[in-house]
């Protein structure tokens, strides 16, 4: 591909010349005219780590491990300033060598070829570095981005679950994009943006799949110096004497013995397993650096599993009896390193005699180093070829992965399968010794083997990028691309594009996170401002322009989760089949495992671990259902309210019928009706859509044909008995207050809708909550 295609897909910094053609920035030539073409195709099969060229100077990175084109660009750089007879050894080795020295693979490239006349001019530009930017801006000519309001409304329901404030939306239409940044770090100390961290981050760590019942504390039992059933001391033994199961039942606000039982176990269940996410939260809430989330000489607990780690009572706690309140702890007898030392961590990715922890370490790389440490070697491995004893150790098949993971693996020898701690386990002979990178643990701190390993693994530059992966997944649904592995393949091209932009994209948010400090708040923002996040339409581009753009933007099937938050936010009230008081439990539809969240595509953590992306059938109803029947909670209830206190029927009242009766329009009547529509476009789709716009005439029609059909059913006496009764149907109606079930008193009742608009509007409302644009993001 030719420097001027390169400008013609957008990377682009500076003009270098009149007749130069574009400024293409040095790693940028480097990812396009040398990895692409030369080194992916002629030279990785032997400058692996594993390869016939594992001990020469040009040492590779695979296209699995975070970050390998920087990395790489560097292991070139260093590579080129080594001579050889008076050459840069990068030409003259691919060549076949020189007079002193042979090329062991004989000629790669030919003298004079193009392959060659790149590398010289990557050489080149090592020696005299160009001043050219990458600039992906050119890459997006033709996709049409979400305004700064709805990016404003796209990034408040996904980060916080609710509609932006009149004063956010002055804010943007005052200051535009720019003004995002200082709304969004407001948003991002309200308590449900945790929430929806905890949620980004449970997707990759999994262990809300303790949540359940006593499924984590059960794992703390046996281990000598935790006490998981600590609140047995109120039903058995010398303690369970009927003043302190008194006290204890007034203290946690239980309605009887079996109602403090069912609190404890599960407030404490909660704290033991919610620890690790807690941490994530706690180091962001805090403005702490993220990598916090490793080095932590902590745990985090709540007051009850404090008491099932054996903590004591004088923990500084604000109040000992909200399951909620989490704060730092040690466990003496632990050298905790944050996340990794977490008992649910451990327990989620246990080990064995076999495995040796190897587990654990290939989590780490995936979590924190955003490499999947199994695609750095060839699978699955010819077995045949492998005859070597102890071949993870010496079997050269295997050393590209094992290099990697088994010093990582030493690292968590001290702890077993179910997270006990031993400071007395003797390393293993027979595997490499811990260390990272290359470097080994000092003998005297292998008992803090995951002590010393933690900062380093988050000065590593992969631990920037895993975050930023992470972010980027949770907030837009989609995976981070993978680097195309044949050169030769058809679409390689085009797919190489579509990662190479992701790819820059990335590099600068977490060349970005770390400059801040490791905030990564920074993080959110940037990809909140990335095309990633706001691409809105490329219907001006070709096929190949959007291949080439691989899965940005908007039209994201919401999680069962973040749809729940949106339900309560547009509508003023949440999915439940019921509305009760019973201390804080509550059923939520989208929320509960044994309803509708699993139907809709979420996951347990324990059997269902990957969120479908892409709506089925059931799926599909499970929406039509929600639309039904929120409708005819929502619309009724806000109806009966006062108009300034309502959120969908501000300009209309129950007696405004859009025809009078001799089928005449009611022209004031019209006028309302249309601007409500308008309202409700803007409140529920985040459409701001102009006075006489298609789309409010259609919706107006719908609503004038249901009214039609009622007021003809309600007056046409050969109509089956109810069904176009004037009464609104039992769940529809406005009998009680929705949250605490008391009765109103009868004269403040809703029961009926004499001239069929509540039900006309109710069929809005439902045609509006089954909507793409209420469904997806």
């Amino acid at each position: 591909m030719s420097l001027a295609a390169i400008g013609a897909l957008g990377f682009t910094g500076c003009i270098a010349g009149e007749d130069d053609g574009p400024c293409v920035s040095d790693q940028m030539f480097f990812a396009e005219q040398v990895w692409a073409p030369i080194l992916s195709n002629n030279c990785i099969a032997c400058h692996t780590s594993n390869g016939v060229a594992k001990d020469s100077s040009l040492v590779l990175r695979g296209s699995s491990e975070a970050g390998f084109l920087d990395t790489n660009y560097e292991i070139m750089k260093n590579a080129a300033a080594l001579q050889q007879d008076g050459m840069s050894q990068l030409l003259a080795m691919p060549t076949g060598g020189t007079a002193s020295r042979k090329h062991p693979g004989g000629v790669a490239i030919q003298p004079g070829s193009d392959e060659f006349k790149a590398l010289e001019e990557l050489v080149n530009r090592f020696n005299e570095p160009s001043s050219c930017e990458t600039n992906l801006s050119a890459t997006f000519t033709g996709v049409q981005l979400a305004t700064p309001a709805e990016t404003l409304r796209k990034a408040a329901l996904s980060l916080v679950g609710r509609l932006p404030t009149v004063e956010e939306e002055d804010a943007i239409e005052a200051g535009g994009i720019r003004a995002l940044d200082p709304v969004l770090d407001k948003m991002m100390t309200e308590e449900t943006f945790y929430t929806r961290l905890k949620e980004i981050y449970n997707d990759q760590f999994l262990t809300d799949r303790y949540l359940g019942n006593e499924d984590a504390v059960q794992l703390l039992n046996d281990i000598d110096y935790y006490n998981p059933y600590w609140y047995d001391q109120f039903f058995e033994g010398a303690n369970a004497e009927p003043k302190a199961m008194e006290d204890a039942i007034d203290k946690y606000g239980a309605w009887n013995a079996d109602d403090l039982y069912n609190k404890l176990r599960s407030w404490t269940n909660r704290g033991v397993a919610r620890e690790p996410l807690e941490l994530v939260a706690h180091v962001v809430r805090e403005n702490r650096p993220f990598s916090e989330i490793l080095t932590a000489n902590y745990i985090m607990v709540n007051p009850f599993s404090a008491k099932a780690f054996m903590l004591g009572d004088d923990l500084p706690f604000k109040n000992d009896s909200d399951p909620n309140e989490f704060i730092e702890a040690q466990i003496p007898s632990l050298p905790h390193a944050g996340v990794l030392s977490s008992p649910m961590f451990l327990n989620r990715f246990p080990t064995t005699e076999t495995n040796r922890n190897r587990a654990r370490a290939r989590m780490v790389y995936q979590f924190f180093l955003g490499t999947d440490i199994l695609k750095t070697g060839q699978q699955p491995l010819d077995q045949t070829l492998i005859t070597e004893v102890n071949p993870t150790l010496n079997a050269t098949a295997c050393q590209q992965c094992h290099v990697e993971i088994d010093p990582v693996a030493g690292a968590f020898r001290h702890w077993n399968g179910r997270a006990a701690y031993d400071p007395m386990t003797p390393p293993l002979d027979d595997m490499r010794p811990p260390g990272f990178k290359g470097e080994k643990t000092p003998y005297e701190l292998l008992p803090q083997g995951l002590q010393w390993l933690a900062p380093r693994i988050a000065a590593d530059p992969r631990f920037a990028l895993s975050a930023v992966y992470i972010v980027f997944e949770g907030l837009t649904g989609q995976k981070p691309l993978v680097a195309p592995q044949d050169p030769k393949a058809t679409e390689f091209s085009t797919e190489f594009q579509a990662y190479l932009a992701e790819y820059t994209e990335f590099s600068k948010i977490a060349h970005e996170f770390e400059a801040s400090g490791y905030d990564l708040k920074v993080v959110v923002k940037q990809i909140v401002h990335s095309p990633y996040f706001r691409a809105k339409n490329s219907g001006a581009l070709d096929a190949a322009g959007k291949a080439r753009l691989g899965e940005v933007g908007m039209g994201r099937l919401i999680t069962p989760e973040q749809l729940h938050r949106k339900i309560h936010a547009v509508l003023g009230y949440p999915w439940r089949p019921r509305a009760y008081e019973d201390n804080g439990g509550t059923y939520d539809y989208l929320l509960r495992s044994d309803a509708y969240r699993m139907l809709y595509g979420g996951i347990d953590s324990a059997d269902v671990v990957k969120r479908v992306i892409s709506p089925n059938g059931i799926m599909a109803n499970i929406g039509e259902r929600m639309a039904n029947e929120m409708s005819c909670i929502a619309v009724p209830r806000d109806m009966w309210k006062v108009p300034e206190e309502r959120m969908l029927f501000p300009y209309v009242e129950t007696s405004f019928e859009p025809e009078d009766k001799n089928g005449f329009p009611v022209e004031p009547a019209v006028v309302a009706i249309k601007k409500n529509i308008q309202h409700l476009h803007k409140h529920i789709l985040g459409e701001t859509l102009p006075d006489g716009h298609p789309e409010i005439e259609r919706t107006y029609k719908l609503f004038l044909d249901t009214y039609r059909e009622g007021v003809k059913g309600m007056s046409d006496a050969s109509q089956p008995e109810g069904k176009y009764s004037t009464w609104l149907a039992g769940p529809c109606r406005v009998e009680n207050d929705y949250w605490t079930r008391t009765p109103l008193p009868e004269e403040d009742r809703l029961r009926e809708d004499p001239n069929y608009v509540i039900r006309s509007w109710m069929t809005v409302v439902t045609y509006m909550l089954s909507d793409y644009h209420f469904l997806y993001e």
